[in-house]
């Protein structure tokens, strides 16, 4: 609960639903924890390949390193990661765009994504 926590964190403004709701939408979901300085500041949500990043707060450096470790597990399980931002989230797409993701479709406000190869090593 405390990774569906950190990343309600991020999403509750965008999100009009509960903590609880949004910890029961995720019951099926695969969570990592990314933590810094001992302390969780966000997580990866997984479901198949799938892939989605949350902070409920802004890292005091790069965890890049973590994320792009669990999109490699994805890549290679799977051949590729899926992801989607709302098109309104410049700053998200951006950070989607360094690891890799480029664009596939957008519809109804969502760009969606696709990755067949993470851009850090």
């Amino acid at each position: 609960m405390r990774a569906i926590n950190v990343i309600y964190q991020s999403v509750k403004e965008r999100l009009p639903i509960t903590v609880e709701q949004f910890a029961e939408a995720l019951k099926d979901w695969e969570f990592v924890e990314l933590e810094q300085e001992s302390e969780l500041i966000g997580a990866v949500m997984l479901k198949d390949n799938e892939i989605h990043v949350g902070y409920s707060q802004k890292p005091k450096g790069s965890i890049r390193k973590h994320i792009s470790q669990t999109l490699k597990k994805v890549i290679d399980e799977y051949g590729s990661a899926v992801t989607t931002v709302a098109e309104s989230n410049e700053r998200g797409l951006r950070f989607c765009n360094r690891l890799g993701f480029v664009e596939i479709n957008r519809e109804q406000g969502k760009i969606y994504l696709k990755c067949d190869r993470c851009k850090y090593d």
